[in-house]
């Protein structure tokens, strides 16, 4: 009994100090303000050359599970560059650091260059 409380024994007489709640993910990451940063959309209208080149593809894919079935293509949108581009460096940035770990980019902001 006396070995137990010598290994358990605290050897300081300070109080422990309060532990505060993990943070959530949101809360870890500060929004930034919304007047100095622009979210950059991860897809752009495609260009209207491109409509019956997709919109073909789309219905002979649709049409072959459900022949009966109507079909309406109500936008059509293509990856936008920047996004892509943006998202690869950050990945490829964060995989050299964290080689065995999966990353999901979310959202993505830029500093407006009016200011």
């Amino acid at each position: 009994m006396n070995l137990i409380k010598r290994l358990f024994k605290k050897t300081h007489d300070e109080p422990d100090a309060p532990v505060s709640p993990p943070l959530k993910p949101r809360e870890m990451i500060a929004d930034p303000p919304a007047s100095d940063w622009q979210e950059v959309s991860g897809y752009q209208p495609a260009p209207a050359e491109d409509y019956p080149l997709v919109s073909l593809i789309a219905a002979a894919l649709g049409a072959e599970c459900s022949p009966e079935s109507q079909f309406v293509i109500r936008r059509i949108e293509k990856r936008n560059p920047e996004f892509k581009r943006v998202t690869l460096i950050a990945a490829s940035i964060a995989a050299g650091e964290l080689p065995d770990s999966q990353f999901t980019i979310k959202k993505i902001a830029k500093k407006n260059e009016n200011k």
